[in-house]
């Protein structure tokens, strides 16, 4: 990067001499004044363009890093060079969108799931991960499966690999929760840490909904750091306060949706009061929410949340946009 420096020499030189001049010929004040006038004026230009120049070198020293929620639990994450794909959901608008094996609320078995709103466009070249939090049928359907690159690389948690695998997917990481993947390009890291997210809190439905993954997405760009905790399927649990240890979020990006809470089988996910909880325990700069709105099963509508926030000091940290949208970080 080339950033113009002022010669300071040059201007310290003439006003050294200007000075010494002034001390030597008193009566020729008038002759000097308005030189001190022409070297301020010009000294006060050179200051405003080098401050624009380091200005502007600033914001292109800042990496671009943005959001686009595609739906549901899937969202793309620009993170300097990096992209990221989460959870991908991408079946049509459609009362027949997927089938679940049973039903969050009624139990049925083998019941079919309704899209309301159908998966926003987006790109997916040059993509570096696909970043699965648990590969259930709401979080990873067949549409994606047949439309992703096989050579996209796979994260997800170990008891999720070779499903993922099953699907066609040739380079799939399993990360166990603790454990740790960094990405490198150049001055740039994507460190991605696997911790625990609890699907449901009762049992016999926690052992069965299995093993899933949150994730802490740290991005580095020399001295520039940004940090992401996306919670995965989960409900409150008291160790989420442990997550402080990562480092306060620059983002927090909840899976919402309050899943299951229409029946009695059990709730699933998070709602309005447990996602304060983890506001409230990690104290996020930025909270993007998805996972709602999307899918019948999304029992809680988003702007419960939001109602909630309001009567916090956390209100004006949440951010919720439309399947589609994309948003700068």
């Amino acid at each position: 990067m080339n950033i113009y420096q002022p010669e300071k020499n040059r201007y310290h030189s003439r006003n050294t001499n200007y000075v010494y001049a002034l001390a030597g010929n008193a009566d020729k004040s008038t002759t000097y004044f308005p030189l001190l006038s022409f070297i301020t004026q010009r000294f006060k230009v050179i200051i405003l363009l080098l401050a624009g120049i380091l200005f502007t070198a600033f914001l292109y020293a800042q990496p671009k890093r943005q959001l686009q929620w595609i739906g549901g639990p899937t969202y793309v994450l620009q993170l300097g060079s990096f992209k990221v794909l989460t959870d991908p959901m991408l079946s049509p608008q459609s009362d027949t969108a997927f089938i679940i094996k049973k039903h969050p609320g009624t139990g049925a078995l083998n019941a079919w799931i309704k899209r309301y709103i159908a998966p926003a466009a987006f790109d997916t070249a040059h993509t570096d991960v696909l970043l699965i939090s648990h590969p259930h049928a709401d979080h990873f359907d067949r549409e994606a499966a047949a439309f992703l690159s096989k050579d996209l690389p796979v994260i997800v948690p170990p008891a999720g690999v070779a499903t993922v695998q099953a699907r066609g997917f040739r380079q799939v990481k399993g990360l166990k929760q603790q454990d740790t993947i960094t990405l490198k390009k150049g001055a740039e890291t994507l460190q991605i840490i696997a911790v625990y997210a609890m699907h449901a809190e009762e049992e016999p439905l926690k052992t069965e909904l299995g093993e899933v993954n949150g994730y802490i997405i740290t991005h580095r760009y020399r001295n520039n750091v940004y940090r992401i905790y996306w919670t995965g399927d989960t409900v409150w649990f008291d160790d989420i306060q442990q997550y402080a240890r990562f480092g306060k979020p620059d983002l927090l990006i909840p899976d919402m949706g309050a899943v299951g809470t229409d029946g009695t089988l059990g709730r699933r996910g998070l709602n309005a009061e447990d996602c304060l909880k983890i506001i409230e325990a990690l104290h996020p700069a930025k909270i993007i929410p998805v996972h709602h709105s999307t899918f019948s099963l999304y029992v809680e509508p988003v702007s419960h949340l939001q109602q909630l926030l309001d009567k916090t000091p956390y209100s004006r940290q949440l951010q919720v946009i439309p399947a589609g949208a994309t948003v700068k970080l």
